[in-house]
């Protein structure tokens, strides 16, 4: 039977991942769907595209799927869809389901995020779901809640701006456990970070390893994405990618002079 709806879907964390399984298995029952994902873990490469080499596309098995495992990164996979894999335009773009949550200043680094934004600026309705946990292995709830909102999103019950997306968290715990949903904004910068020596030691380089060493103090006057999921809810954050600052600096200071300086 033909589904009346068309939906990619993408990810980070690599086309062999069980999240990219879950979401297809959250989707499937709805839309057709065409699976564009990287042929490995590919966390981190935020909006980077491939402009020095080839990236290949290999068809494989993938349930009823169309689906490929791309060379490049998450927007490599995202552009090489909607630009040449895709049948006609996809009424959704589907990134995730992430292991781990993106939020706050990590949002910018995100490679769900990446793939997704591809798909807003193209003017595509895009989501991106994030689980809060690095190694999960029961999807029931996220699987369920993404057709739910998937579902809203192709009937037009939940509306998204154009060239934006929204980023959903979802905390990992059973449906009784997640005590509802709150529309939160992005948190700056909400955790320490540092980077850490590696003690073996290299000929003429040093090697350093990322590392998050908490959560900063809350600002207890504005509630973020960071606060919503720490304490048990799924967080719906519009992200926008017009990037025009509203607020202009003005003409002044720029004008030309003559004489020079």
């Amino acid at each position: 039977m033909k589904k009346k709806y068309y939906v990619v879907i993408s990810n980070d964390d690599g086309i062999s991942s069980a999240g990219i399984r879950a979401l297809y298995e959250a989707v499937e029952p709805i839309a057709d769907v065409l699976i564009a994902a990287p042929d490995r873990q590919r966390s981190g490469a935020s909006h980077a595209i491939s402009v020095d080499s080839m990236i290949t596309a290999e068809k494989i098995k993938f349930g009823k799927a169309k689906a490929f495992a791309i060379s490049g990164t998450p927007a490599d996979c995202a552009k090489l869809a909607l630009f040449a894999l895709a049948k006609r335009k996809p009424d959704l773009f589907i990134s995730g389901i992430n292991h781990g949550p993106n939020m706050a200043q990590f949002i910018l680094y995100s490679g769900t995020i990446g793939a997704a934004a591809e798909a807003a600026i193209l003017g595509i309705p895009a989501l991106a779901f994030s689980i809060d946990d690095y190694t999960p292995v029961d999807f029931k709830f996220c699987i369920s809640y993404i057709r739910q909102v998937a579902l809203n999103v192709l009937r037009k019950k939940i509306r998204i701006n154009k060239h934006s997306l929204l980023n959903i968290n979802i905390p990992y715990r059973s449906a009784g456990g997640i005590k509802g949903v709150k529309i939160l904004p992005k948190g700056m910068l909400e955790y320490d970070e540092e980077y850490l020596p590696d003690r073996k030691k290299s000929r003429g380089k040093k090697s350093y390893f990322w590392n998050i060493t908490g959560r900063k103090r809350r600002n207890r006057r504005r509630l973020t994405d960071a606060d919503g999921l720490e304490n048990g809810y799924i967080t719906v954050t519009s992200l926008s990618f017009d990037l025009n600052d509203k607020k202009h600096p003005g003409t002044s200071g720029f004008e030309i002079k003559k004489g020079g300086i």
